[in-house]
């Protein structure tokens, strides 16, 4: 007897799975045209706002404005954000007027009462809610941080993100330069982990610490590191972690090449895109830390 020949199953997508997945993937292009509701769009479009999505002069306006008021900066940029306001028309009197509004406003259940006044729009009010979603990321990053440099000591620092430098070829300056005397106490900005320690020509003896945040803050031209700092080890918020030096610029162990200053840096993203720290800075500038 000879055995049968085997036959081998063919799979193949039934007229009925067909039709169900045209409908699924109908509905989610026509969903994501119209806007998605936010946890869907988080889920699967990874939609919340980054910081380098934001001009850093709004930021700066926002979070100065809301502190200003005692209004919680988010309100203010998700109100712009689901009226769709042109840049040019973010402005101070119109942050502002917002602001004055809601004095004294306690959480997103009130927000309708609050804005009843300015609009009273329900669909309004739905987006709104979903922007303030949008901008979480962001608020982790604003939230529960210190300023670098230790409580007591004398500095000065201005917005010189994107100057042009020329060392090492032309290119723009990553970050915010806090000039202050050598040995001048640093601190991390935030709870996180040592990535990465040691030399570099550009950032001389520097430091890379993730946030929990999920933020690279860089830390350069250090005079030396804290004798408790290790890469791979965790460190706290307020933490000393290295002293203002003025180290870089050359082969390892060049110092002198400029003034002693901390330069300080935030990298966004799996792309670790470099952010502009100014409009944090001064904020965080109101919750220094003595040096421990």
């Amino acid at each position: 007897m000879y055995a049968s020949p085997r036959i081998r199953r063919r799979y193949s997508i039934n007229n009925k799975r067909r039709f169900i997945c045209a409908i699924v993937c109908a509905f989610l292009l026509i969903a994501l045209m119209l806007g998605l509701p936010s946890w869907i769009a988080r889920k699967f479009f990874d939609s919340y706002y980054r910081i380098a999505d934001f001009a850093p002069e709004h930021l700066e306006m926002y979070f100065a404005i809301g502190d200003e008021q005692g209004v919680p900066w988010y309100y203010l940029a998700a109100i712009d954000k689901a009226e769709d306001v042109m840049a040019e028309d973010i402005t101070v009197e119109r942050v502002g007027r917002i602001a004055i509004l809601l004095r004294g406003i306690e959480n997103f259940e009130q927000l309708e009462q609050f804005l009843e006044a300015y609009r009273g729009d329900k669909e309004f009010y739905s987006r709104v809610r979903e922007e303030l979603d949008k901008l979480e990321r962001i608020r982790q990053v604003y939230e529960d941080k210190v300023f670098p440099i230790a409580k007591g000591y004398e500095y000065d620092y201005s917005d010189g993100f994107g100057d042009v430098r020329t060392y090492g070829g032309e290119r723009t300056h990553e970050g915010i330069d806090i000039m202050c005397d050598k040995g001048v106490p640093v601190v991390s900005v935030c709870d996180g982990v040592v990535e990465k320690m040691g030399w570099l020509e550009l950032g001389g003896w520097r430091l890379g610490i993730r946030g929990e945040d999920g933020i690279y803050y860089y830390y350069a031209h250090l005079s030396r590191y804290h004798k408790d700092v290790r890469q791979g080890r965790r460190v706290k918020k307020g933490q000393v972690i290295g002293y203002v030096g003025d180290s870089g610029y050359g082969e390892e162990g060049t110092t002198g090449k400029f003034a002693p200053h901390l330069h300080f840096g935030m990298y966004e993203g799996k792309e670790e895109v470099a952010v502009n720290p100014y409009p944090f800075l001064k904020m965080w500038e109101k919750n220094k830390v003595d040096a421990k």
